[in-house]
């Protein structure tokens, strides 16, 4: 299983100015417009899918395995996550 984000607005790192004139922009850094989505594989096949309009913590993690994933998964399953900060939460 894993996780992943998406951007609404995306962000340039660079710009064109005329020469001699500074680029200068503006980005709100604190609005975080985020897509975010978490998923598994079983046997190369999609399921326990689910999306959230913010971004995931170990709060909506436990939920999302206690009510999403546990309740689709098949009997004799391995569960393979990564070393996200929110995984690490003692009731994970």
């Amino acid at each position: 299983m894993d996780e992943s984000g998406f951007e609404a607005v995306t962000v340039f790192p660079y710009g064109h100015a005329p020469i001699g004139t500074p680029c200068i922009d503006r980005y709100n850094w604190q609005v975080k417009k985020r897509t975010n989505v978490i998923g598994a594989l079983y046997e190369k096949m999609l399921f326990a899918f689910d999306y959230f309009e913010q971004n995931i913590n170990s709060h909506i993690f436990y939920d999302w395995c206690k009510y999403t994933l546990i309740l689709n998964l098949k009997t004799k399953c391995v569960i393979v996550i990564d070393n996200a900060r929110f995984h690490k939460n003692k009731r994970i």
